[in-house]
């Protein structure tokens, strides 16, 4: 796999931290998101927005793409974009939570509109760890003082079921406008979330 990190404008926490453990073959920043790569040091492979919110200068040598603030996708989208056009299947968005609620709504909309064009798509800062799942399965080790949530994005999610949680479900049809998987807890070392049809929002969150 190709892996692709995107760092946003908005960050909660600590973006040296953030990327611990992450070992990318690009790096993004999107508008803003290059005032938190320069000050923990980290070198983009190129940024790109309107930059409505970079503070700072960009160091020379860094590829700059500027696009018109008039457009139809939002910045962390165009990163997003540009990710999959160089073949990322791989792509972790740092930020884009905690700010402004339509922001996050948003990059939860792109990450479900990606889902199908690569292995993984997720979005974290400090406190959560967010990923989609669309007619498939996926593993998820315990996190200490967090909850899980598994939503359906779809308006339904046919055979979801849940193992290794305090509150399990088996073969269950999930709706969007019933929030039913909110708030989970673990029960074993690692939870196995999966759906046969539809797609979910699955959410670390700690406290």
């Amino acid at each position: 796999m190709k892996k692709c990190v995107i760092i946003t404008s908005y960050i909660e926490g600590n973006l040296s931290r953030l990327m611990e453990g992450e070992h990318p073959d690009l790096i993004l920043c999107a508008d803003g998101g290059y005032d938190h790569a320069q000050r923990a040091g980290i070198v983009p492979d190129f940024l790109m927005g309107d930059f409505d919110s970079l503070s700072g200068s960009v160091q020379p040598g860094i590829e700059t793409i500027t696009f018109p603030a008039e457009k139809d996708d939002t910045d962390t989208g165009l990163c997003l974009r540009a990710a999959m056009e160089r073949g990322c299947d791989d792509i972790l968005i740092i930020g884009g939570l905690g700010g402004r609620f339509d922001h996050a709504l948003a990059n939860i909309q792109l990450m479900a509109a990606a889902v199908d064009q690569v292995t993984r798509i997720a979005m974290k800062d400090r406190k959560n760890y967010i990923t989609i799942l669309k007619d498939g399965q996926l593993r998820l080790p315990r996190k200490n003082n967090a909850h899980l949530s598994v939503l359906s994005l779809s308006d339904t999610s046919l055979g979801v079921c849940l193992e290794g949680v305090k509150y399990p479900l088996s073969d269950y049809t999930m709706t969007r406008t019933f929030p039913l998987g909110v708030s989970n807890e673990f029960a074993e070392d690692q939870a196995k979330i999966s759906v046969k049809k539809g797609t979910l929002f699955v959410a670390l969150c700690e406290d």
